[in-house]
């Protein structure tokens, strides 16, 4: 039974607990995922994008002698093409042959010995975050409550409630699981029990960069 970090060869890093069940919660419904302990992949929380994109971070990680997959998701934000850039320069050294500008369907890319991912979310080109990429997943049946949710937050906002920028998407989407059976579930148990659609089209791209990178 795998059940630490380093008894693994292939990582993802994300940027918050959320990222890590979404992602957990997304994957076993297009592989064969067994239960916790066997994951095929070790999802690493790490405590901020800053802390991930810091130097000697990433290559640390790429370069620890066991492992031989590393990939990393994170939010978009307002700077897509400068999250890249800022990853480019992180592990140029390591992997020369990264292309200039960010695959559409997300960055694979090898070296002599090493795999490398990124992807940004909602889809690697858009602003946005994760929030932003579980919106899509909401079913078609249930977009008039979607926008219901989305109305209750504007209005909220008007009358004071601070929220503002990229926290909108989060609390559009946790209004709207906050109206589900049972409310206020977290999105990876929505997932799970597909109150968020996981074979939505808008989750193929993600699904297929996760596959081709991890081989699962």
């Amino acid at each position: 039974m795998l059940t630490q970090k380093r008894d693994y060869t292939k990582i993802l890093i994300v940027e918050g607990g959320d990222d890590k069940h979404s992602v957990i919660s997304l994957m076993k419904k297009h592989t064969d995922w067994p239960e916790k302990g066997q994951y095929p992949v070790w999802v690493e929380v790490g405590s901020s994008v800053e802390q991930i994109l810091e130097p000697g971070y990433l290559t640390t990680e790429i370069k620890a002698s066991k492992v031989r997959i590393v990939g990393v998701m994170l939010d978009a934000d307002t700077q897509a093409h400068g999250r890249y850039q800022r990853v480019q320069q992180l592990c140029a050294t390591i992997f020369p042959n990264l292309p200039t500008h960010m695959p559409e369907g997300g960055l694979v890319v090898d070296n002599e010995d090493k795999r490398f991912g990124l992807w940004l979310m909602p889809d690697n080109t858009s602003e946005g975050a994760l929030e932003t990429f579980l919106r899509h997943l909401v079913p078609d049946h249930k977009e008039a409550l979607w926008k219901q949710a989305c109305d209750s937050v504007t209005a909220a906002i008007s009358a004071g409630a601070e929220c503002r920028g990229n926290h909108v998407p989060k609390a559009n989407l946790y209004t709207w699981l906050a109206w589900q059976d049972p409310p206020g579930q977290s999105p990876g148990l929505a997932l799970i029990r597909q109150i968020l659609d996981p074979h939505s089209k808008h989750a193929e791209a993600f699904v297929s960069w996760f596959k081709q990178l991890y081989q699962v």
